[in-house]
C-alpha cells in the first residue's frame, strides 16, 4: 500500500528506534515468561522488522507475515523468513507456532467480523499449548487521535473489548499489560497522562509543520495500548 510506503520512506530517530526496541524487548520478555519453551514464533504486520530483531537474539525461530511485499523484502535482506499474504488469510499449516503475535493490526479489521475471522486465524496456526498475543491502541486513550492517526483504523480496541474478542475466539486469557511507548508500570501511566494526552495532542495539531508532527507523535508513542496473551482452548 502507497500510504505504508511513504511511512517506509521516512527514516526513524535513533530516540524512537530506541524507544521502540525497549517496548519490543519488554512485550517479548512478557511473551517468553509465559511460555519459556516458545521456539518458533509468526509476527503478523512487522513494521520495520525491530520484533524480527529482538527474536534473532532470543535464538526464535521467526516469520513475518504481511502483505506489503517492499517490507518483506527489506526484512528478507536482513535473513528473515517472510510470507505474504493478508492478515486474515494466513497460509501455514495448523499447529506451526508456538507464538503469534500482531502489534497494531487488529484495529485496521473493517468490522468485528472480520477481527474475529484475523484472531481465529491467529489460533489455527498456533501450536496446541501455544500462545496467541496481540497489541492493540486504547481507544478510551486515544479517543479522536485514533481515528484521526490512521485513515484505516477502523475496528475499535479497548481493554474489555479484547477480552470479550479474546473469549469469543474460545482464548484464555493469561496475561495482561498496558504500554506506554517503552514504559510501564506507574512512569508509564504518568507519562500517558502527560506525553500520551488528549490535550498535548489538540496542541500538535494546531502546531505547524515539523514541530506540530513530532509533538503528535510524541502523543501517539505514550498514549495507552493494551498487550493481551491468551492459550487457545483446544
Amino acid at each position: 500500500m502507497p500510504f505504508y510506503d511513504h511511512y517506509g520512506d521516512r527514516s526513524a530517530t535513533s530516540v524512537g528506534m530506541g524507544w521502540v526496541r525497549a517496548q519490543t524487548r519488554c512485550v517479548l520478555d512478557r511473551l517468553m515468561r509465559a511460555l519459556p519453551s516458545a521456539s518458533s514464533l509468526l509476527e503478523i504486520g512487522p513494521g520495520r522488522g525491530a520484533f524480527a530483531d529482538a527474536c534473532r537474539q532470543k535464538h526464535l525461530q521467526y516469520c513475518a507475515l504481511d502483505i506489503n511485499a517492499r517490507l518483506l523484502r527489506d526484512l528478507s535482506k536482513r535473513g528473515h523468513s517472510v510470507v505474504q499474504a493478508r492478515a486474515t488469510h494466513i497460509p501455514c499449516a495448523g499447529e506451526t507456532f508456538d507464538i503469534v503475535f500482531a502489534s497494531h493490526v487488529v484495529e485496521h479489521s473493517p468490522g468485528y467480523s472480520e477481527a474475529l475471522m484475523f484472531l481465529e486465524g491467529m489460533c489455527r496456526v498456533a501450536k496446541r499449548g501455544g500462545l496467541v498475543a496481540i497489541v492493540a491502541p486504547d481507544y478510551l486513550a486515544l479517543r479522536e487521535d485514533f481515528w484521526n492517526c490512521d485513515y484505516s483504523h477502523s475496528f475499535v480496541t479497548t481493554q474489555r473489548r479484547l477480552r470479550q474478542m479474546y473469549y469469543d475466539a474460545g482464548l484464555a486469557i493469561i496475561d495482561e499489560l498496558s504500554l506506554y511507548g517503552p514504559l510501564t508500570g506507574l512512569g508509564g501511566w504518568v507519562a500517558g497522562q502527560t506525553l500520551g494526552g488528549r490535550v498535548l495532542g489538540q496542541v500538535a495539531r494546531m502546531m505547524p509543520g515539523t514541530v506540530g508532527e513530532k509533538l503528535y507523535k510524541l502523543r501517539l508513542t505514550f498514549a495507552r495500548a493494551i498487550l493481551m496473551i491468551g492459550r487457545p482452548s483446544q
